[in-house]
């Protein structure tokens, strides 16, 4: 066996539950309290949020058959557009992961003071137990791809069997008088769903989690797109099944108010015993959705680096082939991001800001890679079929026409921050640029 083989431990099933895994992990646990204040219509922008994921998916199984290089979004901007918009996609890319990874740990302290109510009272322990967590998963994902694989495989069994028997049997407890008014704010109704969209995004993010670390995945140009299809499709029906059986058990009113919405709900629809439970699974889903962004966080400015496109930290690889600086250097300002909003504001709306600062700076290389599709399709498509072109060309508009969307929807503030994250990397793309000058400038034998 060659040392290259030997190397691509990312299989069909593993690869299928790094997407899955990271995809399934705060949103599904926390956002029915976050969608409750909006009423029923709050399931229809979900659902259509499940359909642009699926979009999304094709879009980034159709990249990856073409272009099955490490970085995922990265090298597919780069690809498309060239080195900035490259530079870009990967800088948006990895502040959404190591943003999000502070959003989910938020999440997992909520559950977990639902079983440790001393978690729940003091600040200083929830923060940490957030900071714990980010600080041994980093360390899990330092030692590689294929451990962190491992992990998210084990940490998805665990979770997504709890949550399909909420989703089947937890139907029992369904109760229409529990769902409420069908739009209780008033606002109309394509307002509503397209703040509904940005908010559950968030819940997808992830669906790219096999084209990235693409060096370490056996036979990418099939493994890839069917793990992404095959693990966004599976998290869309868990997610669906198991809100919608929530919605249906506990009044809405209720529902707004509680920082554990599964576990209240469990508790309704199989007994007291069942809410500890399902807040157990819920800290363990949470553990796998931070540990793919982590491992994520590092492998896409790692594929900048080689390309030159990221500081040089970002490339360096230890014993494990893992970029261990730029995981140390995410998880670090994941765990600062944390302690931050900790200190004021409730749980849910801290975690609410934080997944849409997340969601607003991961859609900008989802769009360009919905972009770059289309332009393969429209200008660089060179022989393909007349009935292939037309599917195709419609997947990738729609992908792209619903990531605007979800911009739309993601408020004022969340676009502003966005912007200004985007113009900020202006000035780090020209000093990696001088950089790259003094690189090709300094002889070899230097």
């Amino acid at each position: 066996m060659t040392d290259s083989t030997a190397t691509k431990g990312l299989t069909l099933t593993p690869a299928t539950a790094l997407v899955t895994g990271t995809i399934i992990g705060s949103g599904i646990f926390t956002l029915p309290a976050a969608l409750a204040e909006y009423g029923p219509i709050s399931l229809v922008g979900f659902a259509l949020t499940s359909v642009g994921a699926v979009l999304l998916a094709l879009v980034f199984a159709s990249l990856a058959r073409r272009t099955p290089d490490v970085g995922g979004p990265y090298a597919f901007a780069r690809h498309g557009f060239g080195d900035f918009a490259g530079f870009q996609a990967a800088w948006t890319y990895w502040i959404g992961a190591w943003a999000g990874v502070a959003a989910i740990s938020v999440s997992m302290v909520g559950y977990l003071g639902d079983l440790v109510p001393a978690v729940a009272e003091n600040r200083v322990l929830g923060v940490v137990c957030a900071v714990g967590a980010i600080g041994l998963l980093t360390l899990v994902n330092v030692r590689g791809v294929v451990a962190g694989g491992l992990v998210s495989l084990i940490l998805t069994i665990i979770k997504v069997v709890p949550l399909l028997v909420v989703g089947t049997i937890g139907f029992v407890a369904f109760d229409a008088a529990d769902l409420g008014t069908f739009n209780t704010t008033g606002l109309p109704p394509l307002e509503v769903i397209a703040t509904i969209m940005a908010l559950t995004l968030f819940s997808f993010i992830g669906i790219e989690s096999a084209t990235i670390p693409a060096g370490d995945v056996s036979e990418p140009e099939k493994t890839i797109p069917r793990a992404t299809v095959i693990g966004t499709v599976l998290a869309a029906v868990v997610y669906l099944l198991s809100t919608t059986a929530v919605f249906g058990a506990v009044p809405n009113p209720e529902l707004a108010g509680s920082e554990a919405p599964f576990s209240l709900a469990a508790r309704v629809m199989f007994g007291d015993w069942a809410g500890p439970a399902v807040s157990v699974v819920a800290v363990v889903s949470c553990l796998g959705a931070m540990n793919g962004l982590l491992l994520l966080s590092g492998q896409v400015p790692m594929a900048a680096e080689i390309d030159a496109l990221a500081p040089r930290l970002f490339g360096r690889l230890n014993r494990f082939r893992a970029p261990w600086t730029g995981l140390l250097v995410s998880g670090g300002l994941a765990a600062v991001f944390t302690a931050m909003n900790f200190v004021g504001g409730d749980l849910v709306s801290v975690y609410a800001q934080l997944l849409l600062i997340s969601t607003v700076t991961t859609l900008v290389p989802y769009a360009f890679s919905a972009g770059a599709e289309l332009k393969y399709l429209l200008i660089d498509r060179g022989t393909v079929t007349v009935r292939h072109l037309a599917r195709s060309v419609t997947v990738a508009a729609l992908a792209l026409a619903y990531t605007l969307l979800a911009f739309y929807g993601a408020g004022e503030t969340e676009m502003y921050w966005g912007f200004l994250l985007i113009l900020g990397g202006i000035p780090i793309y020209v000093l990696i640029l001088w950089d790259r000058r003094t690189r090709r400038s300094v002889p070899a034998s230097a």
